[in-house]
């Protein structure tokens, strides 16, 4: 009843315009800070990938996302802000070949938890490789070149960075696609973000391969739990909505370049927003770009 009352005051407090929203925080997050062990990052990333892949949230946008690379004619993607390879495994799972060659996933970040890049190398084989130094997202070498991917990493940005991530991709050249599964949205998230302690503490001995660490930072020293609950809160605030997606892509201003954005129903609540932006004139036929479901 408590919860239906605070619900109900908050919905009235933040409708804004018929729609219920809230303005986006950059609040900070634990797991950005140089000084947060690796191990406990490592920690982090890794839970994340074990939800990502085991609930496959990004399945409902693997078939734009294989539409782009069949347009650009590429099976080569550089994954950025890679975290702990989940999205990338699960790239692979659904795109095993695009024009009728094996897809070729590149994975990068600033902070690179080559444990789970190894594994991940090791499970897919040629299918897979990895950049092992630091990698902006803002400045990517010209060397890696590849359709641009971000997983659940874009809100990390402030909107001057993130527009120089687009402006980045765009200006040489290449495809790029933001995606993100949580939005600034509490009436969706309130819950989740409620029981992310519970849901680390029961999930992470599934979290493969064990290693003691993780069940130090969640068990003994409880940090994965307590600071999961704060990042995932602030991920969502964080979070871009399709039509701040979309702003920021056209304030890149670069010519010859087509941008899509908009948010599709994935798992559960879960809905997943998108940005997608591609060389303009590989979509001569296309419709103009609209933001859907803001």
């Amino acid at each position: 009843f408590v919860f239906a009352l605070i619900c109900k005051g908050t919905k009235a407090f933040i409708t804004r315009q018929g729609r219920s929203s809230v303005k986006r925080m950059h609040l900070f997050e634990f797991h950005d800070m140089g000084w947060i062990p690796a191990a406990c990052r490592d920690a982090l990333t890794d839970i994340m990938t074990f939800f990502a892949v085991r609930f496959d949230v990004y399945h409902p946008v693997m078939p734009k996302l294989e539409s782009c690379l069949r347009r650009l004619h590429t099976n080569r993607v550089v994954d950025l802000c890679s975290g702990g390879a989940g999205p990338a495994k699960m790239l692979l799972r659904h795109l095993r070949a695009v024009n009728g060659r094996p897809v070729m996933v590149v994975l990068t970040d600033k902070y690179p938890n080559l444990a789970a890049f190894e594994r991940a190398k090791e499970e897919w084989g040629d299918g897979l490789d990895y950049v092992a130094s630091s990698v902006s997202a803002t400045d990517v070498p010209r060397q890696l070149a590849g359709f641009r991917t971000l997983f659940t990493s874009f809100h990390h940005f402030r909107p001057d960075d993130a527009r120089r991530i687009l402006q980045d991709a765009a200006g040489k050249g290449w495809g790029i696609a933001v995606c993100e599964y949580t939005e600034c949205n509490p009436f969706v998230w309130a819950i989740p973000i409620l029981l992310t302690p519970a849901f680390a503490w029961l999930c992470m001995p599934f979290v493969r391969p064990a290693n003691w660490r993780h069940l130090l930072w969640t068990y003994v020293i409880p940090v994965v739990p307590v600071i999961g609950a704060w990042d995932g809160f602030v991920s969502c605030l964080r979070t871009y909505s399709p039509g701040e997606l979309l702003e920021l892509a056209r304030s890149c201003n670069v010519p010859g370049y087509n941008w899509e954005s908009g948010r599709i129903r994935s798992f559960g609540a879960c809905r997943v927003t998108y940005l997608f932006g591609i060389p303009s004139e590989v979509l001569a036929d296309a419709p103009a770009p609209v933001a859907e479901n803001q």
